[in-house]
């Protein structure tokens, strides 16, 4: 049984139907309303890929063969420089000690690029450059940063090291809400809360569908009675 579960309770199929979800990531947004429910183990795999047609909803992709390609999925190297608290206190220990000379007989520019190399050099020794692959279909918050994170938790959970992985994820879940709250903080939703909706799809990951115009004599009553 396969469809958009969105005014049905999965747990009545569940202990009713005695038919088990396969479908594990959200389907619209943060909830999972597309699913397919089984009675036996009939497929291999499961995926969530953007659907070919224009809807806000994923598709979800079931088979019991090779696992199949998101065609419309596109990866992207990323350089970005790591940054721990160790790191940060090696090199505010060196700066400290640091002594940076700058000659009064030579112009700006010259003395700027014995500063900018000098700078460079530093962020280069304590702060080195590292490259990620993202995709397209990471949320907007999941930045390279973030992306390394994930990826440390994942092996730490793999080994067995829970404890660390949990920090790991506290410190992912505190990154994710910063960035939100930064990307909802300019918006008015008491002036504006068609924008505010719009911001509120873009932190999920969503694409907002094309508004057409509406006809003047829909109002929310007609649409009550409707």
């Amino acid at each position: 049984m396969a469809g958009d579960f969105n005014s049905l309770d999965g747990n009545v199929l569940v202990s009713r139907c005695a038919l088990n979800p396969i479908v594990d990531q959200p389907t619209r947004g943060v909830n999972i309303l597309d699913n397919i429910y089984v009675s036996q183990i009939a497929y291999d795999s499961v995926k969530i890929v953007t659907s070919a047609v224009k809807s806000d909803h994923k598709a979800v992709i079931a088979n019991s063969g090779p696992p199949s390609r998101d065609r419309n999925k596109k990866r992207e190297r990323r350089v970005f420089r790591k940054s721990t608290p160790t790191q940060n206190a090696l090199f505010l220990e060196s700066a400290s000690r640091l002594k940076i000379e700058v000659r009064t007989d030579a112009d700006v520019q010259t003395n700027f690029d014995q500063m900018y190399g000098i700078m460079t050099s530093l962020l280069d020794r304590y702060y080195p450059k590292r490259d990620i692959t993202v995709t397209s279909n990471d949320p907007r918050f999941v930045n390279p940063a973030v992306k390394a994170l994930l990826r440390r938790k994942n092996r730490l959970m793999r080994a067995g090291r829970t404890g660390e992985a949990g920090a790991v994820a506290r410190r992912v879940r505190t990154i994710i809400t910063r960035k939100s709250t930064a990307w909802l903080r300019r918006v008015n939703t008491r002036q504006n809360a068609r924008d505010a909706w719009q911001k509120v799809r873009e932190c999920l990951g969503r694409t907002a569908r094309q508004i057409e115009t509406c006809d003047e004599g829909v109002t929310a009553t007609v649409l009550n009675e409707h």
